[in-house]
């Protein structure tokens, strides 16, 4: 009995605090959010910009995945870009503010919840420190003997239940912004993993370009070598020039000198494929990319300008941004108004053990306690007024990142065009040269064409095989680069960290 007796007050408190949380909430004060609503366009194009006619097609309207970079058919490529998902360290940092963004909901959840915390004390306390000194010699008074520097001990246990009713939505709000930060920084993560990926697929296409440029100016330099050899045997034979030879010469040199810098973009870029795989150099051996490692997309899928706000990770991110800017100016207009926070305490305190949760021994608390701004010098309308000038920014923010991606879209749309383009005019060339070196070849053999004519239209030739073979790869980069424009990644994907398939 004196123990059900002693905890009734706590009980009590329990149940007040539970009626005045059905009760809080009737008001948060501060702006809703609302998402802004997508550009009146439906199309990417600017008056005047190239028509899309040629072999690789767009189109606008279908969607385009996580795993874009599959489009190529590479399954060396494939296996590059899921290892760097799973060990890039840029990617792995990305995750972990993701994490700490939603443990911090978690932790403003509690406060929005009753609180309720308990606690166990002993002390030690000796009279003459409130006495004076009283007690400092032994006294009797009518045969009572008091002890000198009486010592006693006091044991407490209690606990203690609080709620914060939360009448104009400051603590809802506040976790409100809290919610948009880790929405923000899981949008973050997605366009952390589409930059990786894309980082990955680029640096193979470099290692792919270097290493057809190395060997073609390889071959280059060797058929100088030859034409160098032939005009030579021209020239000691009266058939050619001292001029022809030294044009020659210089030919061979200055295509000789132009491997190196291919051998160095190949080196760089396969050193930076070993960093976004979260590798040293000498910890990875690149495999060989070629015109061989993969295919061209013959259709290219676009998202539509409606879809692109509403699935590019940049622009969710800037908006979780406006989301969180806004929800702070309720924050901050809450805290113009009073607080009320409802708590209760009961504790037992006693001079032995023996003597707890006896009902002589309880001592309790309840009430409100009410919290109200009343001279702050405008340091609370000076911070409403700055919480909304955050959100005007963030709305700017967010305006500027949707402008920047649909001119992002409608650039590479147009390289992909002018790639077509060029593309058919480079082909184009290398038949006429083909042609021409033909008949040059026919004319030599009968005497007509010089040995010099004949070097030049070779030279000429190869020249404009090798530009052929940079508008090739040309075409794959703006192709990635349109696909990661327009590219969407599901919930949850960025922050798996996938498995490096089997080779």
């Amino acid at each position: 009995m004196p123990r059900s007796s002693s905890i009734r007050p706590l009980r009590t408190a329990l149940a007040v605090c539970a009626s005045a949380a059905a009760l809080a909430g009737c008001a948060t004060v501060g702006p809703n959010f609302k998402s802004p609503a997508a550009p009146a366009t439906d199309t990417y194009a600017q008056t005047g910009d190239a028509a899309d006619v040629g072999p690789v097609q767009t189109a606008v309207g279908a969607k385009v995945v996580a795993d874009w970079w599959t489009l190529f058919h590479s399954p060396q490529l494939d296996a590059l870009v899921r290892e760097a998902i799973a060990n890039n360290p840029t990617l792995d940092q990305a995750r972990a503010r993701l994490q700490s963004a939603r443990e911090a909901v978690q932790a403003q959840t509690g406060l929005a919840m009753a609180d309720v915390s308990g606690g166990y004390k002993y002390e030690r306390a000796n009279l003459n420190a409130f006495s004076g000194g009283a007690f400092s010699s032994s006294t009797s008074t009518g045969g009572i003997s008091f002890p000198t520097n009486p010592v006693y001990s006091l044991y407490s246990i209690g606990g203690t239940v609080s709620y914060n009713l939360d009448l104009f939505g400051q603590v809802r709000r506040r976790k409100e912004a809290l919610q948009a930060d880790a929405e923000a920084k899981a949008r973050e993560l997605d366009a952390a993993y589409l930059t990786l990926t894309g980082q990955v697929v680029t640096q193979v296409l470099t290692i792919a370009d270097a290493s057809i440029q190395a060997n073609a100016l390889k071959d280059i330099v060797a058929n100088d070598q030859t034409d160098l050899d032939m005009v030579r045997k021209a020239r000691a034979a009266g058939g050619a020039s001292a001029s022809d030879v030294s044009t020659i010469e210089t030919e061979l040199a200055e295509d000789a000198a132009a491997v190196p810098a291919q051998e160095q973009r190949l080196a760089a870029a396969r050193h930076q494929i070993a960093i976004l795989l979260g590798k040293t150099p000498s910890q990875f051996s690149p495999p060989d990319f070629d015109a061989s490692s993969g295919a061209m997309p013959d259709m290219l899928p676009v998202s539509l300008p409606s879809e692109l706000v509403r699935g590019r990770p940049d622009i969710l991110e800037a908006e979780a941004q406006l989301h969180a800017a806004t929800a702070r100016i309720g924050v901050a207009t809450a805290a113009l108004y009073p607080n009320i926070t409802l708590s209760a305490a009961l504790n037992q305190d006693a001079l032995t053990p023996s003597q707890m949760f006896q009902p002589i021994s309880n001592s309790w608390a309840l009430g409100p306690a009410v919290t109200a701004p009343i001279f702050h010098s405008g340091e609370l309308h000076a911070e409403k007024r700055q919480a909304e000038a955050d959100a005007r920014a963030a709305l700017a923010a967010y305006q500027q990142t949707v402008l920047a991606a649909f001119a992002q879209v409608d650039d590479a749309l147009q390289a992909i065009a002018h790639d077509n383009a060029a593309y058919a005019q480079q082909s184009r060339a290398l038949e006429a040269a083909t042609s021409k070196l033909e008949m040059m070849r026919r004319g030599y053999r009968a005497g007509g064409v010089s040995s010099l004519q004949l070097v030049d239209a070779e030279r000429s030739w190869r020249r404009t095989r090798l530009a052929l073979s940079q508008q090739g790869t040309g075409r794959y980069g703006d192709a990635a680069r349109l696909l990661m424009a327009t590219a969407t990644v599901p919930p949850g994907v960025a922050e798996a960290k996938p498995v490096k398939p089997a080779p």
